[in-house]
């Protein structure tokens, strides 16, 4: 089954009600159990704190960053800690939102959000134009041990370079 199937399958098996993070005290972010883990590390990000996002990672966590439906993505290297840093760099008005976020079993956890803001700065080789950006995303985090020690993100990376107005995927920083 591919990645964005199994998601879809999920989401289909598990409440729809919006939810927004908000994550308001340290003791909520110590906390050990995994959705609550994941929620203050989303939680981070949006707040633009990536030593809290990162303090929450295990040392040797796995990042990758997959678009979604089997699409290769178009800046490998951009995978990992390096991409939310990047991330929040080119999105100074970063809004994430949290939309589902539950735990299936064994401590993984699928997270829906949005990701919004207008790009200040280049962005996974997309030349910045001053768009906005608003992509949906799906993320399964695997939690042990109170860390996150494997992070999988999917969306639609055509979406999200059509949206920066790339106009040519084999060269993304020509519009």
């Amino acid at each position: 089954m591919r990645p964005h199937q199994l998601i879809r399958r999920l989401w289909d098996r598990l409440s729809t009600s919006e939810e927004r993070s908000s994550m308001t005290s340290a003791d909520e972010i110590r906390a050990t159990d995994p959705t609550s883990i994941v929620r203050a590390f989303f939680r981070s990000l949006g707040d633009r704190n990536l030593d809290a996002a990162f303090a929450l990672l295990a040392s040797d966590a796995e990042i990758e960053v997959l678009p979604s439906a089997g699409q290769t993505s178009m800046d490998p290297a951009a995978a990992g800690r390096p991409f939310f840093s990047a991330t929040v760099t080119a999105f100074p008005d970063l809004l994430l939102t949290v939309h589902r976020t539950v735990e299936v079993g064994d401590g993984v956890v699928l997270t829906e959000l949005s990701l919004e803001g207008t790009q200040a700065a280049d962005y996974l080789g997309a030349l910045n134009q001053e768009k906005h950006l608003d992509v949906r995303q799906a993320w399964l985090l695997q939690v042990e041990g109170g860390l996150i020690r494997s992070v999988r993100g999917f969306w639609d990376e055509n979406q999200l370079f059509r949206r920066l107005a790339v106009k040519r995927l084999d060269r993304i920083a020509i519009v």
